[in-house]
Order: structure tokens, then sequence, then C-alpha cells
């Protein structure tokens, strides 16, 4: 048995052989019969089960007692459920790491050395260092704005991730591999992918109802941006291709049954095309990119582009905030179609009827 001094006191563990070239660690908390088994060091569970243990009687004026103040907070709940979820794991894992320490020493100047060989630690994972490092700043500015603590010592630290994936955009060779050697469900993914440039997340969830005569509308899961794009003609037809059956959802697998919204299934199928058709170096997310890149090659203003994808537009003094962005998005959506089709005579895609143009 091992204490572990990077642990909160009252933290032990056990290490336990899985085979001969793996040995894990099990923790606890407490001794006796009121020892708490908080399962295997590192994993999710175990950050969640130790930031359980010392949030059920925080001290105040420590850093788990500002976590927990901060979760209890209209700033938090005001969140969306995905972000409140993912931000939970990052506290865990924040409590973890500080939750002994006071405000007053969170505070100090010394404090921000730690907080980088923290994030140093868990550089083998940029992105997932960079996304703790987030929510610990989030936290503490918060700290700051209530006058629980003096400095926020996480604000000055830079992100390890500086991946650029401007250049890493779908070729029309590429698409044509793709679609050679995919089954019409995968067909059916890159279409809608690079035609509307939403995000994986986004695409398995969205349904049949959210298309329109000549413009699919909706909200982005990840921040409830509302969305309205421009149905183009390559899109219009492989959608009037799609047997509307057994599913709800736009995207189906070979069963015509929905995937898993997670993406389980989805990325294992997509990846085994993408070997097949000798694609590397590009993900299904570099679609979205390559629908913005498409789209600015025809002219289209970067504002009109973000209507479309979701992105955030430049903010311009308080004009924004007096903006019904969907509003906006949809008008922008329907003038942006015409520059598909100008006159020509629309098919409703939910009635699979045609109608004359105005004025004819």
């Amino acid at each position: 048995m091992a204490k572990a001094r990077q642990y909160p006191k009252g933290v032990w563990f056990q290490k336990k052989r899985l085979s001969s070239a793996e040995v894990v660690r099990y923790g606890y908390w407490g001794r006796g019969p009121g020892t708490l088994s908080l399962g295997r060091e590192g994993s999710v569970e175990f950050y969640h089960a130790l930031a359980e243990a010392m949030a059920k009687a925080p001290s105040d004026g420590t850093v788990a007692s500002l976590i927990w103040k901060y979760r209890q907070s209209p700033e938090f709940t005001g969140l969306r459920p995905r972000t409140q979820a993912d931000y939970r794991q990052q506290l865990d894992k924040v409590q973890a790491k500080f939750g002994v320490l006071s405000l007053r020493a969170m505070s100090a100047k010394e404090i921000a050395g730690h907080i980088y060989a923290w994030r140093d630690s868990m550089a083998g994972s940029p992105r997932r260092a960079d996304y703790a490092v987030q929510v610990l700043k989030a936290t503490l500015a918060w700290g700051v704005r209530r006058g629980l603590l003096d400095h926020n010592r996480a604000a000055g630290i830079e992100r390890l991730y500086k991946g650029d994936r401007s250049a890493s955009v779908w070729t029309a060779d590429h698409v044509t591999s793709f679609l050679d050697k995919a089954p019409e469900p995968l067909k059916r993914a890159m279409i809608l992918a690079i035609e509307t440039g939403q995000s994986q997340e986004d695409l398995l969830v969205m349904s049949w109802t959210a298309v329109g005569e000549r413009v699919i509308t909706g909200r982005r899961l990840k921040t409830g941006v509302p969305i309205a794009v421009p149905v183009s003609p390559d899109l219009r037809k492989c959608l009037e291709a799609v047997s509307r059956e057994k599913a709800t959802t736009i995207l189906t697998k070979a069963d015509g049954l929905p995937w898993d919204p997670k993406g389980n299934g989805f990325r294992a199928a997509w990846r085994d095309v993408c070997e097949a058709a000798r694609i590397s170096g590009l993900t299904f997310n570099d679609l979205r990119g390559t629908f913005i890149t498409r789209r600015r090659q025809l002219g289209w203003a970067e504002e009109e582009v973000a209507l479309c994808s979701g992105h955030p537009m430049a903010k311009r003094g308080a004009f924004h905030a007096y903006v019904d962005r969907a509003a906006v998005a949809l008008a922008n959506a329907e003038r942006l179609a015409a520059t598909y089709y100008g006159s020509e005579p629309e098919r409703d895609l939910q009635t699979g009827l045609q109608t004359a143009p105005e004025g004819k």
C-alpha cells in the first residue's frame, strides 16, 4: 500500500497486476469500515468518486468549496446539459489536484507553476489538457468576479494544441475516391456533410423535419446556435433518392435504422472506407472546413457562411444583441438557395410535390 502525495490526505492505493506487463492501482478514501473505493487510478470513475467524496463537506475557503459554489451558480446551471456534463468531468480532475488548497494559496503567484506542471502532465493528449485548463480558468474567473479569490492564475496559461486544419480540405478527388468505395449510407453521409457544413454529432441526429423546400434548419447540439443551410442540387438529388420508411433521421445504417447518436459504429465504418479509398490525414470534421472553403470560393461572405455552419459571427458593438439569428439565418439560406436554382421549379423535399416559381 502506498500513499500518493499528489492526492488529498486520506487517499491511498493498492496495486493489482493485470498481466505480467501491466500493473494498475486502485484508490481508496479513508480507513476502517467507512473506507470508500474510488476505482482505478486515472479513470473517469476515479476522479468522479474522489470529487464526490471531497464535495460532501468542502471546507469553506478552499478550492473544493469554490468548485462546489460554482456548480450551484446560475452561470454553471445555465450551460447546456452536455457542456455541464463535460465541465463536471474536468472539475472532478481540478478538485482532485487542487481541491485541498486554500483560495489564498490558489491566488498566489507561485501557483502558476503548479498549473503549468499539471497541464504538462497531460501533454500526451494536448486537447484534453487544454480543456482541463479551460475549465479551471472559467472556474477561477468566476471566483474572482464573485470576490472569492484575488487572482486567476490560470488566465495566462497557453494552449498546448496548435493544430491548424485550414489546409486539411477534401479535394474533388478525395470525395470521388470515397464515394467509389462507400456503401449507400456513407455516401449519403458524405454528401450531407460536405453540402451542409455540420458536425458529425449534429448530422447523426438530423431529422427529416429539418428539411424544408429549399432550406435545412436546426440548432447545433454543442452551442444551441441556430443554423439554416440552402439545399444544393447535389444534396437534393441525394435526399430524394432516400427511403424514409424506418427512421426519422436522414442518416441511417444499411438496415434503415438510425446510427448511434454518439457515433459508435459510424466512426469505424467511416474509417474502413477511408482506408479502402487510401485516404489519410483527413477527418470527418474536415468536411466542415471543406464546406466553408468551397462556399467562400463561390463568393459567399464570411457572415453568410457562418449563418449556415453555426460558427460565431464577428461582433460589431451592441448590434448582435438585437439580432434574431435564427430569422436572419433562414432569410440568408433562402436567398443563397436562389443562387443554386434561379427560377427553376422547386420540389418540396418533405412532400415530393413540385412547386412552380412565383409568378408562373
